[in-house]
């Protein structure tokens, strides 16, 4: 299980593990997989910023946004000089993601992006967190409202950015990336821009059905589910 279903991550792993008869905890799991050396330990480092975070308390609450580049050594197809990236919206609730392939890195990318953002996340948003990047929002220099921001603002959104040059406020989505990193570009080539944007969609859909410990062994699509689940039940009653 550790070999087929390792890069998702060890919740997976041992949500599997229990579907085939498992019985012991997930920390005895761990603890089995450092002993026998099949993976390092981790260690995670305090962090000592005085920075305010705002946890979402329900699907829809607070949506942090980024974008990234798709390396180039992954694309072996002719691209005459384009570059690829790859949009990236995850719901702090549920962990929930939503990607999207585009061609340039600016707001009229972004902005159809947002437009669309809802719809494919299941749910009404309330808040999207961005950094200060051009994609996003102008600089503190202008008055001016980007494409971005006056999307957000017809769509009854607010806008949270970042402080410049704190990419750990956008903790959530950075760690995204990284494991895209690993799980995705980090094992597959595309021949072909329709194979890329295949692998990227088949990739969503596997992140959003696959179990997170941060989420009690469950997936971000059991937890959106589960959440309007009980809200229908508080209705009826």
């Amino acid at each position: 299980m550790l070999k087929r279903n390792g890069v998702y991550g060890l919740a997976e792993v041992y949500v599997r593990c229990k579907a085939k008869g498992y019985a012991r905890s997930f920390e005895s799991m761990c603890r089995q997989i450092r002993s026998r050396g099949y993976r390092k330990p981790v260690i995670h480092r305090k962090s000592y910023t005085n920075y305010d975070r705002m946890d979402g308390k329900y699907p829809g609450e607070k949506v942090q946004a980024d974008i990234k580049y798709v390396p180039q050594e992954c694309v072996r197809f002719p691209a005459y000089g384009d570059r690829f990236y790859q949009i990236t919206a995850i719901d702090e609730y549920s962990r929930k993601r939503v990607l999207e392939i585009v061609k340039e890195k600016s707001t009229f990318e972004t902005t159809k992006f947002i437009k669309r953002l809802a719809q494919r996340m299941g749910f009404k948003i309330r808040t999207i967190q961005v950094d200060n990047g051009a994609e996003f929002v102008n600089d503190d220099r202008t008055c001016k409202e980007s494409a971005f921001e006056k999307a957000v603002a017809v769509l009854g959104m607010q806008l949270r950015r970042t402080r410049p040059y704190s990419p750990w406020q956008n903790g959530k989505v950075e760690r995204s990336h990284r494991e895209d990193g690993k799980i995705l570009y980090g094992r597959k080539t595309f021949t072909s821009e329709k194979e890329l944007r295949k692998q990227v969609r088949k990739h969503e859909a596997r992140y959003n059905k696959t179990a997170k410990t941060v989420l009690n062994f469950k997936s971000p699509n059991q937890v959106v589910e589960e959440y309007f689940l009980k809200c229908n039940i508080c209705l009826d009653s």
